[in-house]
């Protein structure tokens, strides 16, 4: 995938051009950047699709796009999710299959072949090469990172987040949009979690998680009262305050 990789540097240089000369506020900027990792996870996506194809494996309606109809789903999360990707951003992806995908082959086993395209999906971005890498790659926002595969059927998945979601997971689904795989099985998907992440009412037990989030928060950047003048939400008092210095002009 050396085309890729240099297609991410050329595309980077030329955002970095456009935001170092004033072309371009922040805010596309990042949109730009989050663009370019949702290119190359549906290039290196659909490159691995068409292997599997050339091998028999997958049955796609149409070789040129064979993620269509596949019943795998690529969701971005986190900044990529929300669009506000930086020059040194991973990128936050889970990956969803339908157990019943209708393009496998009839001998081919749903999630150990989807477990090892995403497998190949991470590798092709973010292995090194002479020409670099593409992004690197973070897969442990999934329902229970630590016994489950990196790639998990949309049923499990379902199950896990009605049965044991914690709140920090409701919050980061928040930012999360399909970017890449079969549009349609992601649209159903989002739609399918979306009573998990807005709940009609919050009891205790989730309002204990925000309050015991944000205090971790706090205690992690050794922050320990909060006040109203000058505070960040998100980062606090601290970093708002850097911020700001570094705006002001020397005298």
């Amino acid at each position: 995938m050396q085309q890729l990789r240099r297609m991410k540097s050329e595309a980077a240089l030329l955002i970095a051009l456009c935001d170092i000369g004033g072309v371009w506020p922040v805010m596309r900027v990042t949109q730009a950047l989050t663009d370019l990792a949702v290119a190359s996870v549906q290039c290196a996506l659909r490159y691995l699709l068409r292997q599997e194809a050339a091998r028999g494996r997958l049955k796609p309606p149409s070789v040129e796009r064979p993620e269509d109809g596949s019943g795998l789903v690529v969701l971005a999360m986190g900044k990529m999710g929300a669009g506000e990707l930086n020059y040194s951003s991973d990128i936050d992806l889970i990956v969803f299959f339908d157990s019943a995908a209708p393009t496998l082959a009839p001998d081919i086993e749903p999630q150990p072949f989807f477990v090892r395209v995403t497998q190949g999906l991470s590798r092709l971005l973010q292995q090194r090469t002479g020409d670099g890498y593409v992004f690197r790659v973070d897969l442990r926002l999934r329902p229970d990172p630590a016994s489950t595969p990196v790639a998990i059927s949309t049923a499990s998945a379902l199950h896990i987040y009605e049965r044991e979601g914690r709140t920090w997971e409701r919050a980061a689904m928040i930012k999360a949009r399909s970017c890449a795989g079969d549009a349609k099985a992601g649209e159903v998907l989002v739609a399918e979690i979306a009573p998990f992440v807005w709940r009609k009412h919050l009891d205790f037990a989730a309002l204990t998680d925000v309050h015991d989030m944000k205090r971790q928060m706090q205690t992690f950047r050794g922050q320990s009262e909060i006040a109203v003048e000058g505070h960040n939400v998100k980062v606090g008092r601290a970093a708002f305050a850097r911020s700001n210095s570094s705006r002001k002009p020397s005298s």
